[in-house]
């Protein structure tokens, strides 16, 4: 989907970020013939607990707001929710504004979730508008407003009989599903069936934003979705639910079990582990190719990956953990590099530095897309250098530093050494005396 550009992501109120933090993609003018290849990349370093997973998590929240209508009144996603967002700010806000090239149309989401009387998280507020992208002084128009589960602001170009189907069909809603959610499964046909309403202002900007949605692709360690944790307090059924609309929305996810895939999809899913084969051959040339272990059940296939070497055949479980984290890795680096939006929490974990840097500058220099991960690894920092927006520093006190090329100052060398604004690393080997030694007690 090389046609949506995140220009910039705001967050605050999940996990640690109790204040709001943004990351700007892009300069701040926008032209015609913007080139948006060389801002492509963003890597968010920070010490332990700055809250670089909750930017993370906060984009895979957005995206299953957008497209699923499901998704708040799922017990599990409710627990979840009552886990992850800030206990002191008690709601999550998530403001993002994207580029729609071919429109050349600058677009602002701002969604507002919040717990309500009854201790149910619903969305309190929500809001998309709309300008050209090259203009520096027209407002932007709204397309839709949304609080507390009431329409407050429709695009003026509405007309009234339509308005009155659109609030008609969102009653008593709003509350439980974004309006996009809902343009998706009761407003399309209203607008697909009509040609003067097809290509509206209106119909655009929600198309866009459902364009968005489906653009967004989240990768997080599997410790970062606390599945095992919520389970414990729910129940398998409550669980599945939620697995059901993971799934609707991560078709490109490969893991290497239980990966259940339509018999219509079987075909595609093989050519795709073909091309996973190939990319992991570049870190194990020894691997002879990767075999699909699959059973049938009511046309969904169960599908495990089997790595098959000259002289063994083994489960994929089985393998490295590195080499696992390729194979989790690879459907979402596919993605950026054809153009999508891809999220990725602790990229460098289980990865060698080596093959981090050469993944990371393939992308840089061939990515359709855009990444954004987290990383403790300054390894990258002088790879990431030469593109500018392309390095950030969420410090403790939850602001964002963007790194600034200074001569040939190399970013890495200042953040080992403490000297990046808001990131000194203020632990000393002596402060470990007396905490992991032996004493006598002990012995």
């Amino acid at each position: 989907m090389v046609g949506i550009y995140l220009t910039s992501y705001s967050v605050g109120g999940i996990k640690t970020l109790e204040k709001e933090v943004s990351l700007s993609f892009y300069k701040k003018t926008i032209r015609n013939d913007t080139d948006t290849r060389k801002y492509n990349m963003k890597a968010v370093y920070g010490m332990n607990g700055s809250g670089k997973s909750g930017i993370i998590a906060s984009a895979d929240i957005l995206k299953h707001l957008l497209l699923s209508s499901d998704y708040l009144n799922t017990p599990f996603i409710q627990n979840y929710l009552n886990q992850s967002i800030n206990k002191k700010r008690e709601q999550l806000s998530v403001s993002a504004q994207y580029l729609a090239k071919e429109k050349k149309k600058i677009y602002q989401y701002d969604i507002v979730v919040s717990r309500d009387d009854s201790g149910k998280y619903t969305i309190f507020s929500e809001k998309l508008t709309s300008k050209p992208a090259a203009s520096q002084s027209s407002s932007p128009a709204i397309i839709y407003e949304v609080k507390e589960g009431e329409i407050t602001a429709l695009c003026d170009e509405i007309k009234p009989e339509i308005r009155e189907i659109i609030i008609t069909k969102t009653a008593n809603l709003l509350s439980d599903k974004s309006f996009c959610a809902l343009f998706i499964t009761r407003l399309l046909p209203l607008f697909k069936d009509s040609e003067e309403n097809k290509y509206s202002l209106f119909s655009l900007s929600l198309l866009s934003l459902v364009i968005f949605g489906l653009s967004i692709h989240v990768y997080m360690d599997q410790n970062d979705k606390h599945e095992d944790f919520l389970l414990r307090s729910g129940s398998q059924k409550l669980l599945q639910s939620y697995i059901n609309i993971q799934a609707s929305l991560s078709a490109n996810e490969i893991s290497v079990s239980d990966n259940l895939v339509p018999a219509e999809n079987y075909n595609a899913f093989v050519r795709t582990i073909g091309r996973l084969c190939n990319f992991i051959k570049i870190f194990k040339p020894e691997l002879s190719a990767i075999e699909i272990d699959r059973k049938e059940d009511k046309g969904i296939y169960k599908c495990d990956l089997i790595m098959v070497y000259p002289d063994c055949r083994i489960h994929a479980e089985f393998e490295s953990t590195g080499i696992k984290k390729l194979i989790h890795l690879f459907p979402y680096l596919r993605s950026m590099v054809r153009g999508d939006i891809v999220f990725i929490d602790e990229m460098d974990s289980n990865l060698h530095d080596v093959y981090l840097c050469a993944l990371l500058e393939y992308m840089l220099n061939y990515g359709k897309g855009q990444l954004c991960f987290t990383t403790h690894n300054v390894g990258p920092m002088d790879i990431l250098k030469q593109h500018k927006k392309s390095i950030d520093f969420l410090s403790m006190d939850q602001t964002i530093y963007p790194w600034i090329t200074n001569g040939n100052y190399s970013p890495a060398r200042l953040y080992r050494n403490g000297m990046i604004e808001g990131s000194p690393f203020n632990i000393d080997s002596i402060d470990f005396i007396g905490i992991l030694d032996v004493d006598e007690e002990d012995a």
